[in-house]
């Protein structure tokens, strides 16, 4: 029996079963790899393609300009007095990389994106990682975002998507993300991303932050401030030093370590850094010249409202920290201490101050707006030196320069007298003098150096109100702009102006009436260094007219003249400074001593002070001259030391002429008060108007001689004479006039012009005839009058022949009714004199 083996091939095949078995298997897997993976790349496709196409053009980053803080400089251009941090944003100064630290660089990118500079913008592990923690907290906790994506999260995502965490917007992020590293460099990136980063307490960027809490520059910080920032753009708000040094420390720590794991540091250059002390300095709150800082905001805000907070503006001003130092100084001490053995001003219920100080071009030197800004309890931080206040007499000079546009001259003169003026309303204003008293005929320069009120109101009567308020508009009086508050008492005040205003008005005539406005403003330039306003010293705009730079120089030589104010206010006064320097000054003073004002000028400066009370209470008796005066001298006489005495420039077309003192004509030879006065060239007086006049007097010199006067009594006498309107007044003040009235007739018979003898020895006459008889000593007429006191007259006789002791005429009396009658004798003397005697008669039938 046999037995048949199986076929070799049949073996074979189930030997090799199981190695077919699994290369099918291998190329399964590697099929469905491949599917899988062509899926991904397809879905990865699909997603970068979706999410990514209406994503913002990375080229907006090099276009993208964030906010930059804007600096308020002095006029040193260096010396920071505000840096202007917007309401909703806060600070932020570019710097170029190469000035930012290396130490500073490495730190951020270790702690913030240690493949930085490897990596396409996006980090796949950190993304990884973040999925698996978000996956196993059931919650987005960690976004694993690069510097390259914190970058375009910042710029080019708008607010609203910034604020989501949805795994759509990382999507979007790492896909931008991965753009903006195929378009700039990771140096460019790194920079945007370190001048944009918020490192906390309204710090943005790595300079902000440098000067935020080390006041210092960037490229001035030690390793170890370097690497204190680099650890807080994750936590700003919760590891501020500020609050909480301890946490920003173990962030400084965990950051160190990190560049030690990196390779940036060995530990012991880490532990060494770490060593380092940290010693923050919060910048000064303190603003320097608070007042100015703001009005140059406000300023800065109608000229760049778009860029003031966001714009970076470097903006160089006109203040000069020394002078605003000592006009804060001088003010309060003025106001709270008193000077030289004076009380303080506070004491008659003075509380505050305010002074501005212009250069010759207009610039703010200083601006005080009270004497302590941090006074929140007395308004101290209200800016008076911007505030409208009543400016009493320190408005005169600008209405006699008015006049002086409209023909007058510092001559003319103007009656200060009692004076009642109608108003457009129809109501009767009457102005008094500060004196209470009245001071005859003055002429315009005594008028306007002693403050004399009556005249600057006739003065402002001459001029015309709207010609007035047009004036002080053009030279920088920025509130008249109530007409219905316009009348006659704007002369001495009684409408608000600016402390600032004022004293650039003040600074317009010491420019020969060209105004410039107040310049606070020097330069501004942008974040770029281009400069966007630079202030040009200028001329100016001439206010007064053609003959602008005459009259602006004929106030100030009445300003100036220190003679002229002796007259009411005395040697001495505030108004006059040492070692004979001259100055154009002006008092002033608001009704109830409620403001105090003193404004004035050199050659070199213009200054002008207030004193009073924010809320406007009076003051016990405080002046122009003994508040504010004081004040304004401390302030001219401490910037002009070291500075020599300069005249005031005298300008072509003023010419210099005699005039008489009491009336402002001519002077001739008759004048007793000769002077000398200033003239724009044509206007001066032509006209001698006091002469000389020798005339016959008798008796004891009252009366002119006539030719029935004794002669032992007569005698001819020289008087200046004056013209009519001045010679009440120039008898009132001693000075002798010529009598306009002939002395009377001699009361002896024997040297009588005009005698009566008696009708009778009763004075009844009975006949129808009644002859009169008397004396008459030149060409005569006899008249008769029925009563004691005829309202008519007949004539019963006229002669040109004289009588004596004679028949002057006969009465016919027959056609006359009984009763009382008057005879009158009328004698005509040699000068044309008529002397005149009555006698009353009784007629009966």
């Amino acid at each position: 029996m046999s037995t048949t083996p199986a076929p070799k091939s049949s073996h074979r095949r189930r030997r090799l079963t199981p190695l077919l078995f699994l290369w099918r298997l291998f190329l399964a897997f590697v099929k469905l790899t491949l599917l899988f993976v062509l899926v991904l790349i397809a879905a990865g496709m699909g997603l970068y393609y979706h999410y990514g196409q209406d994503l913002p053009d990375p080229q907006q980053i090099s276009q993208y300009r964030s906010f930059e803080t804007t600096r308020i400089y002095a006029r040193d251009g260096k010396t920071l007095l505000y840096e202007l941090v917007g309401p909703e944003v806060g600070r932020r100064t570019i710097i170029p990389f190469d000035q930012i630290p290396h130490m500073l660089k490495d730190a951020t990118i270790a702690v913030e994106d240690a493949g930085f500079y490897e990596n396409p913008g996006v980090d796949m592990r950190g993304i990884l990682r973040a999925f698996w923690l978000n996956y196993q907290n059931q919650e987005i906790i960690s976004g694993g975002s690069t510097i390259t994506q914190q970058l375009v999260r910042n710029i080019l995502f708008s607010p609203e998507e910034r604020s989501e965490i949805t795994y759509e917007r990382k999507l979007r992020e790492a896909i931008l993300a991965f753009r903006v590293s195929q378009e700039y460099s990771k140096d460019q990136i790194l920079g945007i991303y370190l001048n944009e980063v918020y490192y906390g307490a309204q710090a943005y960027g790595v300079e902000a932050a440098a000067q935020t809490y080390f006041s210092k520059h960037v490229w001035e910080l030690s390793d170890g401030e370097a690497t204190l920032l680099a650890g807080l753009p994750q936590l700003p708000t919760l590891i501020n030093p500020f609050t909480n040094l301890e946490g920003a420390r173990k962030r400084q720590r965990h950051t160190l370590d990190l560049m030690v794991k990196y390779g940036y540091l060995t530990p012991q250059q880490a532990d060494s850094i770490f060593g380092q002390p940290i010693e923050l300095t919060p910048p000064a709150t303190d603003i320097v010249a608070p007042h100015f800082v703001f009005y140059v905001r406000d300023l800065l805000e109608q000229y760049y409202p778009d860029m003031l907070y966001r714009g970076g503006l470097r903006v160089t001003t006109s203040i000069d920290l020394h002078w605003q130092a000592e006009a804060q100084r001088i003010a309060r001490q003025r106001i709270m201490e008193g000077s030289e053995g004076q009380t303080p001003l506070r004491e008659r219920n003075a509380n505050n101050a305010a002074a501005v100080i212009l250069s010759p071009d207009g610039e703010i030197l200083a601006m005080v707006g009270s004497i302590d800004y941090n006074d929140t309890a007395g308004d101290g931080q209200v800016n008076v030196a911007l505030a409208p206040r009543q400016p009493g007499s320190a408005l005169k000079p600008f209405v006699y320069a008015a006049a002086l546009q409209r023909g007058w001259t510092p001559a003319t003169v103007i009656w200060d007298t009692p004076s009642e003026f109608t108003q457009s309303n129809g109501s009767i204003y009457t102005p008094f003098n500060y004196d209470n008293s009245w001071h005859g005929p003055q002429r315009l320069r005594m008028a306007l150096a002693n403050s004399l009120n009556i005249p600057a109101v006739k003065a402002l009567e001459f001029v015309g109100i709207e010609n007035f308020v047009e004036l002080a508009s053009r030279m920088g009086i920025t509130t008249f702009n109530d007409p219905a508050r316009y009348g006659l008492a704007m002369a001495l005040g009684s409408n608000e102006v600016r402390l600032l205003d004022l004293s650039a008005a003040y600074n317009t005539l010491r420019n020969g009436g060209y105004y410039r406005p107040p310049a606070a403003i020097l330069k501004v330039e942008n974040n770029r260094g281009e400069v966007l306003e630079f202030s040009m010293p200028g001329i100016g705009r001439q206010t007064l007219g053609a003959r602008g730079e005459q009259i602006a120089y004929l106030i100030t030589s009445i300003l100036s003249d220190n003679q002229a104010r002796w007259y009411m206010f005395g040697r001495g006064n505030v108004m006059e400074l040492p070692d004979g320097r001259p100055a154009a000054a002006k008092t002033g003073t608001s009704n109830d001593w409620r403001d105090s004002w003193a404004l004035g000028y050199t050659t070199d400066v213009t200054i002008g002070v207030w004193v009073g009370n924010n809320d406007n209470t009076p003051m016990e008796e405080v002046a122009g001259a003994n508040g504010a005066g004081e004040i304004w001298r401390d302030l001219m006489i401490a910037y002009h030391q070291d500075r020599p005495p300069q005249p005031f420039p005298r300008p072509h077309g003023i010419t210099e002429q005699a005039i008489c003192d009491d009336t402002g004509g001519r002077a001739g030879e008759a004048c007793p008060h000769p002077i000398s006065e200033l003239f724009i060239v044509g206007s001066e007086p032509t006209e001698i108007d006091v002469t000389y006049r020798t005339v016959r007097v008798g008796n004891d010199g009252s009366c002119l001689a006539a030719s029935y006067t004794p002669l032992d009594t007569i005698r001819e006498v020289t008087y200046p004479i004056y013209p009519d309107e001045f010679r009440d007044w120039a008898a009132r003040s001693g000075i002798p006039q010529p009598p306009t009235e002939p002395c009377p007739p001699p009361a002896e018979p024997e040297k009588a012009i005009a005698e009566l003898d008696p009708v009778s020895d009763n004075g009844v006459v009975a006949s129808n005839q009644v002859f009169i008889s008397g004396i008459a000593r030149g060409p005569f007429t006899l008249e008769v009058g029925a009563g004691a006191d005829p309202q008519q007259w007949q004539v019963v006789n006229q002669s040109i022949q004289s009588v004596e002791h004679g028949l002057l005429g006969i009465w016919q009396a027959g056609g006359f009714t009984p009763g009382e009658y008057t005879f009158r004798l009328r004698v005509t003397t040699p000068e044309g004199q008529t002397i005149m005697t009555t006698q009353l008669v009784r007629l009966e039938g």
